[in-house]
C-alpha cells in the first residue's frame, strides 16, 4: 500500500513516519516539496503519484502561531486532497478537541456537540469548518486529538518539560492545574494503523484514553523517576478550564482497545529524553 504523510516534520507526524515506514511504502514530501494550498501543485502531486491511503498530519497556524489565513489555508489543503484522490482513497485527519471551543470547561465532550459552539482562536476554527467539510463522507476519517504526548514533542509540551526539569533538578512550575486527555504516541500510531485497514461506523471520532490525568498528577510521577524529587510550584489556584473528550465512539469502532497508562508512557518517555541527553 502507498500512503501520502503530510507533516511528516511534526511530532505526530514524525512518530508516524517512524511506526509505518517498515510496514507501508510512504510518501513522506515536506511542504517546500509538495505545497497542498496550491491546487495545481497538489493535482500534478497526484498524478504523478500511485496513492492508496492518505494521512493528513500537515497544518497551517496553530496555539502559537495563528495567521490571519490559518482558517482559510487548513481548509484549502482538505479541499485539494479531497478533489484530487481517487474515490476509494482513504482520508485520515486529525481533528483537535479546539474544534469544541476551548474558553470554556470540556469535560468529556461528544463528537455530536461539533458546531454548538464557534471557537474563539482561528487553529479552532479551522479544524471545526473541516468537520463539516468531510461529516458524513465514507471515505475520510477524522480523529480529534485533545492531547498526545511522546517521542520529539516540543520541549514546551508538560510532559517533556517535567522530565526535563526533574533530570536537571529543577522545580516544576505549573501556571494553572488542568485536567487533560493525555493519549500516548504509541498508542495514536495504533489507532491510525487499524482505520488505514478497517472501514469505520462513525468518520469523526474523538481519540482519547479512558482516563483523564491533571498536571499536578504528572508532575508527580515524573517526580518518582529521578533520583530526588524535585519542588512542583502551582503559579496561579484553582483549576483552568477542563479538556477532555468521550471516547465512546472510539471504543464502538476500534477493538480490542488498550491504552498505555500515564506511569508506563511517561516512563518510556522518561527514558528516551534521558537516553537522548546522554548521547
Amino acid at each position: 500500500m502507498n500512503i501520502l504523510l503530510t507533516g511528516s516534520g511534526g511530532f505526530v507526524g514524525k512518530n508516524l513516519k517512524r511506526y509505518l515506514q517498515d510496514k507501508y511504502i510512504l510518501l513522506t514530501p515536506r511542504s517546500y516539496e509538495l505545497n497542498l494550498i496550491d491546487a495545481d501543485a497538489t493535482k500534478i502531486y497526484f498524478e504523478q503519484n500511485n496513492i492508496d491511503c492518505v494521512i493528513h498530519c500537515a497544518v497551517a497556524g496553530g496555539f502559537q502561531k495563528d495567521i490571519e489565513t490559518t482558517v482559510e489555508d487548513n481548509v484549502a489543503m482538505v479541499e485539494n486532497l479531497l478533489k484530487n484522490k481517487k474515490p476509494d482513497t482513504r482520508l485520515i485527519l486529525f481533528g483537535s478537541g479546539a474544534m469544541y471551543d476551548k474558553s470554556r470547561d470540556l469535560h468529556k465532550v461528544k463528537e455530536e456537540e461539533i458546531g454548538k459552539y464557534v471557537p474563539e482562536n482561528l487553529y479552532g476554527r479551522a479544524k471545526l469548518e473541516i468537520a463539516k467539510l468531510i461529516k458524513n463522507r465514507k471515505d475520510v476519517v477524522c480523529l480529534n486529538i485533545f492531547g498526545c504526548y511522546g517521542y520529539d514533542e516540543k520541549e514546551t509540551r508538560f510532559p517533556t518539560y517535567a522530565i526535563k526539569q526533574v533530570l536537571n533538578n529543577r522545580p516544576i512550575e505549573i501556571s494553572q492545574n488542568v485536567v487533560f486527555d493525555y493519549l500516548f504516541i504509541e498508542d495514536l500510531c495504533k489507532i491510525v494503523e487499524f482505520f488505514i485497514n478497517n472501514q469505520s461506523t462513525d468518520n469523526i471520532i474523538n481519540i482519547t484514553p479512558d482516563k483523564s490525568i491533571s498536571l499536578t498528577q504528572i508532575a508527580d510521577i515524573v517526580n518518582t523517576f529521578g533520583t530526588t524529587p524535585v519542588e512542583i510550584n502551582i503559579i496561579n489556584p484553582g483549576m483552568n478550564y477542563e479538556y477532555t473528550g468521550s471516547n465512546s465512539r472510539l471504543l464502538n469502532n476500534y477493538s480490542p482497545v488498550k491504552f498505555t497508562s500515564m506511569e508506563v508512557g511517561l516512563k518510556k518517555l522518561f527514558d528516551f529524553i534521558k537516553k537522548t541527553e546522554q548521547n
